[in-house]
């Protein structure tokens, strides 16, 4: 059952969060322990849905929006598996301490002070929001896609749609919709395009002794976009389902990264 988790950390004094320290801390809580083997965990009830720390592709969590104060930093955490939410909540009951940054002593060590549901849906439940026509799509953090090892130029709904159906795909194969016609999709869905290119810088900052130089920059694209569709068309239902698992999970590439965080709201 897909959920969406907001963590409140007490945080005094600067936090050097980036999206992709804040990942790498998130996976430690979440992630199977170094040693353990899926073999093995499967054997445990509190392991065996855990995913393998550093094994690549789409995890069944993703950040979503931060927000920041003098004391305090607020982490949403999207799940589409919510086994997941209990490991977390048993993370939270020892203590919720996170060590944050990379590994210095200028490292910020965080506090979870509270954890709440701030959402969650059944799998059923998605697979019936298929009545939306009109979408206002955030992009919160920068967003990119990749074909074939190469980062494609456009931003479009079918190219959303389609990253949010493989990861349905993947965690409910059962209840997915239907593989994307990109051709219909493109008939009945109009687009109002606020968005800009940008470039985007994957690596560490030279100075964080961790070897990673800070050249690597790939293409992706902030701002927002107006969709709207055809009422009754199938293409429209069929992104109407996907918009609203949107709010479970990211989109496009380098999500471990923290990007691909989208907002999208019926219209």
């Amino acid at each position: 059952m897909p959920a969406s988790v907001y963590i409140s950390f007490d945080a005094p004094g600067q936090v050097p969060a980036t999206p992709r320290r804040l990942h790498a801390a998130l996976s430690m809580v979440l992630d199977l322990p170094p040693g353990v083997s899926p073999e093995r965990a499967a054997q445990f009830p509190t392991l065996a849905h855990r995913p393998i720390h550093g094994s690549g592709g789409v995890k069944p969590y993703s950040l979503g929006e931060l927000s920041r104060s003098e004391s305090t930093f607020g982490v949403e955490v999207r799940f589409l598996d919510d086994r997941l939410v209990d490991t977390l909540d048993a993370w939270l009951s020892w203590g919720g301490v996170m060590r944050l940054g990379a590994g210095t002593d200028d490292d910020a060590v965080l506090v979870a002070a509270e954890g709440q549901v701030i959402a969650q849906e059944s799998w059923e439940e998605l697979a019936e929001r298929d009545g939306d026509t009109a979408w206002e799509v955030r992009l919160v953090t920068p967003t990119t896609f990749s074909s074939k090892g190469q980062h494609v130029p456009g931003l479009n709904p079918a190219t959303i749609a389609t990253s949010l159906q493989q990861r349905w795909w993947a965690w409910n194969r059962r209840l997915a919709p239907p593989r994307i016609d990109r051709h219909e999709m493109a008939s009945v869905l109009a687009t109002q395009d606020f968005t800009r290119s940008s470039m985007v810088s994957l690596a560490m900052p030279r100075n964080s002794g961790q070897g990673r130089l800070s050249s690597r920059r790939i293409p992706a694209h902030e701002g927002h976009l107006r969709i709207s569709g055809v009422e009754g068309a199938e293409a429209t239902r069929v992104f109407s389902r996907l918009m609203a698992l949107s709010a479970y999970t990211n989109v496009g590439s380098h999500t471990s990264y923290g990007m691909g965080v989208i907002d999208a709201v019926a219209a």
